[in-house]
């Protein structure tokens, strides 16, 4: 899908330069928040995984611009001067539903983003300034692919009676908002009529309970004890099918990013990594039902994981999944290992190890960030105690199966 052509601009320079990369990175960046805030919302599997797996690029994209931006700038990233922007970044959020958003960001915002890097790329000094280049080539690659992937959901859910006239009413209160702050580069020509907020517009609220579609047909199972390991065949099939769960850590993941603006930007870069693992760990399990004749749709549904976690504050959701969950999986995932190796099933056992690889990960961020996060929630308590606080809560709401939920 291209991009309607932009006029190429003069030479840009290095005054220039920094005000543009750093309104391509705040768009970029304030998506990336905006996407992990809206995932649980997002009902449709396909949607959630696609708006994972852009938030996570997003944060790649980010993180090109910081790696340049800091070494012409200082700070390197800087909220953009111009009040237009910022408002229309600031608006995206509310948006009615899932669909309202992705509409804006894809019909509205990306294209303008798209026009604004390929000028972009061709005006500057390309020997002075080719780490900019190198950047916006890659960012380039993946928006386009980006847009083209969700267009087609989009158009799925379209023929399907899910695009409202709200949502379309939306798209065109962003799409008036970023022609008021000329465009993702602000040298568009900026119309001045007076916008009016549209009667749709809902005030967002950080979703306490994750939403699945229609398709998911045992949503608030209750936890089931697992066959015997040395059932090899039954507990292999228990064992993929919680793999298809692990979605649910994923928008717990979601919701610690979005809470937590102010951490530093590398702990939000290693938190979309986690984010999008989770995901692909979750679609591992259906790719592995669907290898075995089985209806991904089916599996149990564990819901109510997430809404105990949401009781709690999101510092503490991080600390009782990376040092409880993640970490206490270790044992029993290498006996997995062992038994898949043992039987000779390759798919089952690569599997598992790539997840043993991304959990490592996980548990090292946990053990990075813990501390810092302890920090900036202002918590008096050393970091053993904060642990083990928290793991005393999972111990004996979530290990036993209970999950108390305060409804109030």
């Amino acid at each position: 899908m291209k991009s309607s052509p932009t006029p190429p601009l003069d030479r840009i320079d290095i005054d220039t330069n920094r005000t543009l990369l750093n309104r391509y990175r705040f768009v970029e960046h304030e998506s990336l928040r905006i996407l992990a805030g809206w995932l649980p919302k997002a009902a449709v599997l396909e949607l959630k995984c696609e708006m994972s797996r852009a938030l996570w690029e997003d944060a790649q994209h980010v993180n090109a611009l910081y790696l340049r931006l800091r070494e012409i700038q200082s700070p390197a990233f800087q909220k953009p001067a111009d009040a237009a922007l910022v408002k229309m970044m600031a608006e995206l959020v509310h948006a009615p539903d899932e669909f309202g958003l992705l509409l804006a960001l894809n019909n509205a915002i990306t294209p303008s983003l798209i026009r604004a890097l390929e000028s972009h790329e061709t005006a500057t000094f390309p020997n002075s300034d080719m780490p900019s280049v190198h950047a916006i080539k890659h960012i380039l690659l993946d928006q386009r692919e980006q847009r083209t992937r969700l267009a087609a959901l989009l158009q799925q859910a379209e023929k399907a009676g899910k695009i409202t006239a709200a949502a379309r009413q939306w798209e065109g209160y962003i799409a008036a908002l970023l022609a008021a702050a000329g465009g993702v580069n602000g040298l568009e020509p900026r119309p001045e009529k007076p916008i009016a907020i549209p009667a749709c517009r809902t005030e967002f609220k950080l979703p306490h309970e994750a939403s699945r579609d229609e398709r998911f047909t045992n949503c608030g199972a209750d936890f089931q004890t697992m066959p015997n390991e040395d059932d090899y065949e039954n507990h292999t099939v228990e064992e993929f099918e919680r793999y298809s769960t692990e979605i649910l850590a994923a928008e717990t993941v979601a919701i610690v990013l979005y809470s937590l603006p102010g951490m530093p930007w590398e702990f939000q870069l290693d938190s979309t990594r986690h984010l999008y693992d989770e995901v692909r760990h979750g679609l591992m399990g259906y790719e592995w039902m669907r290898r075995h004749n089985m209806n991904p749709f089916d599996s149990p549904q564990y819901l109510q994981v997430f809404k105990w976690r949401c009781q709690f504050p999101p510092v503490m959701q991080y600390c009782m999944l990376t040092m409880g969950n993640e970490v206490n999986a270790f044992p029993y995932r290498h006996r997995r290992v062992e038994a898949h190796q043992k039987s000779g099933d390759q798919l089952s056992e690569q599997f598992v190890r790539y997840d043993i690889a991304d959990e490592t990960q996980h548990v090292r961020f946990g053990k990075r960030w813990l501390p810092e996060l302890i920090k900036h929630i202002g918590d008096e308590r050393p970091l053993e105690k904060y642990i083990e606080d928290s793991l005393e809560v999972w111990e004996t709401q979530y290990r036993s199966g209970k999950l108390p939920i305060n409804v109030e």
